[in-house]
């Protein structure tokens, strides 16, 4: 679906960025300041919920979608036919459910009425409006698309009396087609209905005046979190009003249910949803299964990217952290808690994801918060980045673009891990400590931005029968420094990592007159950065210095990932290592991330004025381009990372203050 839409409204990204060197401006450099603190968090939360309530949400009383939340509103169109515009399939209803969950989230965090207020007011009876109403208010049989028009599939096309179907959109001239306005002409370019076309009415503005034929699983997951959140807000109320509210959320996640069964089958979050708004214990037993030992294991891109790959094949980098929150909301749901599985998991993936961005930009310190711009795809192949950031190969001969979606997405996830090391300590290190046969080697310490500074680098050394190595990890920057001690003068060293299919390392042989020669394991010499050896009181030292897999220019030989197991061999001599950082530091990383993520959003709402969907991205067509459209999405995730930042700083956790039924323990 994706791929034809980018394709039909052209996103060649070929228009200059609205600020060619954005990496440059003033807010790049705003967390250097430090994390928000609790004050300007709650004062950041309501900036960002009252820009919303201002600018992004229907509020016209007459309308059929009043407390609507527009997908995009474009500043400098305000007042305007255009202000808001809309893809025809891009799942533009999901923002609206973003949001509504994270005033649930705010709410939670702050206890200020506001949120709950604007969720129960405004946003929630729009949804509930087209969930319970659905089969009285949109019909198939009424298609004015052009005949040209992407055709619905199963998973995506309206059936005739269903209750459950939330449209892509669903607007009264309000707004404008994406689509329309890259073609330049007045016919829907996906199935709906169109109330212009309809009455032969000529639309030279492009408005959406009807509904959309089409929705997708993946925006009834978005609705599923919405409902299961607002549900537990309500539901234990004494007031009537909530009562009654309760109820109607309750019918609305049976109504989706049902609705995605027609279309689809079970699905993970809303069987969650659906189960336990309804008390369904059986469809709640479909929802994540957080205790699964699956989980233990690591497995997400950051582990796809650099080791599990198969050769010559591209793997996409994420834009967005929606599978971690379908399964973080599923996953408690079922459980009544958070399972520690599931909790390493989200640690594992909140830590290790945003490297990804960070090793395609080798000539730029990202920022906290910052990552890759959603439909802007780019990807690794063979363990490293396809391109990197100084190659310049993204919009207008620029870096690839930043955006509003993953980056905040994964503060969230950041705060659901800060929140789990602090309630599960060791849980990071806990297979080094079930596992005395593995000998721990740990990454190097120091800030995400900034310079090494003595003490902060870790050294790991491996004792053999015949001399000790060495090891230097670098987190972020691709080195690998190994310094070898030996009576011999003629060693051999071999150093292999796990790696899926294939066998990752090299082989280190120093020979008779002091030569080394450093090959990987499939046999290609390698040229490290620096060897120096030298022998003195009959002991040989041997320093070699690689840059690892993912550096550009460096012959593929391997990458070390975080939790990875490999082999150290001197001599005939084995010992089993287990790559992985220190506790401590994983939380240190992620407070940075989060706090001051919080920092650097903050630093370019007040610069910009909006937060925008995209960072020098470039046009997206019909006159419009990314970096001028304020992203609802982008409000929604930050506000709710906000709010995890406050209940990690004061010692709570998101799990229990929802009020979750416990359903399961979980064990020891």
């Amino acid at each position: 679906m994706l791929k034809r839409l980018l394709a039909i409204i052209g996103l060649a990204f070929s228009c200059a960025a609205s600020a060619a060197d954005w990496w440059d401006a003033p807010w790049t450099k705003a967390h250097e300041r430090g994390p928000l603190s609790a004050e300007e968090t709650r004062t950041f939360m309501r900036e960002l919920t009252q820009y919303v309530f201002d600018h992004h949400l229907k509020r016209d009383e007459k309308s059929p979608q009043r407390g609507m939340v527009y997908e995009y509103f474009n500043p400098k169109r305000a007042g305007q036919h255009d202000q808001w515009i809309q893809g025809e399939a891009l799942d533009t209803m999901h923002d609206g459910a973003w949001f509504a969950a994270a005033l649930v989230n705010a709410h939670r965090a702050t206890g200020d009425r506001y949120y709950r207020d604007l969720l129960t007011q405004w946003v929630l009876p729009f949804y509930l409006k087209m969930l319970n109403r659905s089969d009285t208010l949109f019909a198939p049989d009424n298609n004015n698309a052009a005949p040209d028009a992407h055709a619905f599939n199963r998973e995506h096309l309206l059936q005739k009396g269903e209750k459950g179907f939330v449209p892509y959109w669903w607007d009264d001239g309000a707004s404008v087609s994406l689509e329309m306005a890259v073609k330049k002409r007045s016919q829907l370019n996906f199935m709906g209905h169109d109330e212009v076309a309809k009455k032969g009415e000529a639309n030279p503005q492009f408005k959406l005046r009807g509904y959309s034929h089409g929705s997708s699983n993946h925006l009834a997951q978005d609705l599923a979190i919405m409902l299961q959140l607002a549900w537990l807000m309500l539901h234990d109320s004494a007031l009537p009003a909530d009562k009654a509210l309760a109820a109607e959320v309750a019918e609305a996640a049976k109504n989706l249910h049902q609705c995605r069964m027609n279309h689809h089958g079970h699905i993970n979050g809303i069987c969650a949803a659906h189960g336990l708004c309804n008390n369904l214990p059986d469809e709640l037993q479909r929802a994540t299964d957080g205790l699964s030992p699956k989980l233990w294991t690591p497995d997400n891109h950051y582990v796809n990217c650099l080791v599990n790959f198969k050769p010559g094949q591209r793997v996409s980098t994420p834009g967005f952290a929606d599978d971690q929150e379908y399964h973080y909301y599923a996953g408690t749901a079922r459980h009544g808690t958070l399972p520690r599985p599931l909790a390493f998991k989200l640690i594992y993936d909140a830590f290790t994801t945003p490297q990804l961005f960070r090793y395609y930009c080798d000539d730029w310190d990202v920022p906290p918060g910052l990552n890759r711009f959603d439909l802007h795809p780019y990807y690794f192949k063979d363990g490293k980045p396809e391109d990197y950031r100084s190659d310049r190969k993204g919009p207008s001969k620029g870096p690839r673009p930043a955006g509003s979606r993953l980056g905040p997405q994964m503060m969230v996830v950041a705060g659901w891990a800060l929140q789990a090391l602090k309630a599960e300590p060791g849980i990071w290190e806990i297979q080094i400590e079930t596992n005395r046969a593995v000998t721990r080697a740990a990454f190097d310490q120091f800030p995400l931005c900034g310079d090494i500074v003595d003490g902060d680098i870790v050294f790991n050394t491996i004792e053999f029968n015949s001399g000790r190595v060495t090891l230097n990890f670098n987190r972020l920057l691709p080195n690998l420094i190994s310094l070898i001690q030996t009576e011999r003068a003629v060693f051999n060293l071999e150093f292999r990592v796990n790696a899926g299919a294939t066998a990752q390392g090299i082989k280190v042989v120093g020979e008779a007159g002091g030569t080394v020669l450093v090959r990987s394991l499939s046999g290609e010499k390698l040229e490290p950065r620096k060897a120096q050896v030298s022998r003195a009181d009959g002991v040989t030292r041997v320093s070699v210095s690689l840059s690892r897999t993912l550096a550009k220019g460096q012959q593929p030989w391997a990458n070390l990932i975080e939790h990875q197991l490999g082999t150290l061999e001197l001599n005939g001599e084995e010992k089993a290592l287990r790559f992985v950082s220190y506790q401590d530091h994983v939380k240190l990383v992620l407070e940075e991330e989060l706090g001051q993520g919080l920092r650097t959003w903050q630093a370019l709402f007040k610069e910009k004025g909006y937060i925008p969907t995209g960072l020098g991205a470039g046009g997206m067509g019909g006159g419009y381009a990314w970096d001028d459209m304020s992203d609802a999405g982008g409000y929604a995730h930050l506000l709710s990372a906000a709010a995890q930042w406050l209940l990690h700083l004061e010692g709570k956790r998101d799990w229990e203050v929802h009020g979750l039924p416990r359903r399961q323990p979980t064990p020891p």
